[in-house]
């Protein structure tokens, strides 16, 4: 009798903890940091500094921690177009460039120390980025078709610089995150206006997460271990999913319809938005 009774507090008491769980939401008090840009995409932390592109401007701009603007690096001598950034811990910035086809890399002074193709051939239009276990995963989209497709993901070795195909077969892979238990794939499809989950040890066996019509689903970041945050480009939201419910808990509506990407600050305080038609960079605080 004693231990049924232990059994059923135990179960009792997991059960309230499950309920109490609350889904995610976004708070109201969205705040324009920085205007006239150009394009804004890729926002990813180096450091205590925000670094982002300017796909069209051929830079990428720099908010520091103390909310100074300036310019990390200038990309037009080489007629180099900016989009999907990632940081490692070395220092240097890695860059999907979309005009030429290449994946630059860059030092913490903003110079460029290589310029990468594949098996001697540019890709097609490299999107976005993301760090798992010291490397790169990459998107490099191709057609924007509901029926070809032939977009890719890559896998990026930044210390040896090498490069290899991880898959492809989809429509128009755009923004990409890594699961919070490291064995997943996530991927926007934006041709389909879909988020498909790739199995990291064999991503040819997909399944879809969600459907977002209105618009494309673009960059995207994790919260915690249930809540993906999404950027939906023409629809001009923020999304939160919950990737065990596969639904949205929340969304934010946007002061333009195109918002391209977003990244969360190291200390998890602030979510950093970027949006297209009022070329800006926001931010908004990030609900404890």
């Amino acid at each position: 009798m004693i231990i049924r009774k232990i059994f059923l507090l135990f179960f009792f008491l997991l059960l309230i903890t499950a309920c109490s769980e609350e889904d995610f939401q976004f708070s109201e008090n969205l705040v324009k940091v920085a205007d006239g840009l150009n394009f804004p995409e890729g926002p990813v932390f180096a450091g205590d500094d925000l670094l982002f592109s300017n796909c069209y401007g051929m830079w990428i701009g720099r908010l520091s921690k103390d909310g100074r603007l300036d310019t990390f690096a200038d990309l037009s001598g080489n007629d180099f177009k900016p989009n999907g950034l990632c940081w490692v811990p070395s220092g240097d910035v890695w860059v999907c460039e979309f005009n030429q086809g290449r994946i630059l890399k860059l030092d913490t002074s903003g110079t460029i120390l290589r310029v990468l193709d594949y098996n001697g051939e540019r890709f097609s239009r490299p999107n976005d980025m993301t760090l798992h276990n010291g490397l790169i995963y990459f998107t490099d989209p191709k057609s924007y078709s509901k029926t070809v497709w032939d977009g890719r993901i890559y896998l990026l070795n930044p210390e040896t610089e090498e490069i290899q195909l991880l898959t492809g077969g989809l429509a128009f892979p755009n923004g990409i995150a890594i699961g919070p238990r490291g064995k997943k794939l996530y991927v926007c499809e934006s041709a389909l206006n879909r988020i498909t989950i790739l199995p990291m040890d064999n991503p040819e066996k997909r399944e879809v997460l969600i459907e977002l019509p209105g618009g494309d689903p673009d960059g995207m970041e994790f919260y915690d271990e249930k809540t993906l945050l999404v950027a939906h480009f023409g629809g001009g939201k923020m999304y939160s999913i919950d990737i065990d419910t596969k639904t949205v808990t929340d969304s934010l509506e946007l002061p333009g319809k195109r918002v391209t990407n977003c990244t969360i600050s190291p200390d998890k305080k602030f979510l950093y938005i970027t949006e297209t038609v009022t070329n800006a960079l926001y931010r908004l605080p990030l609900n404890p």
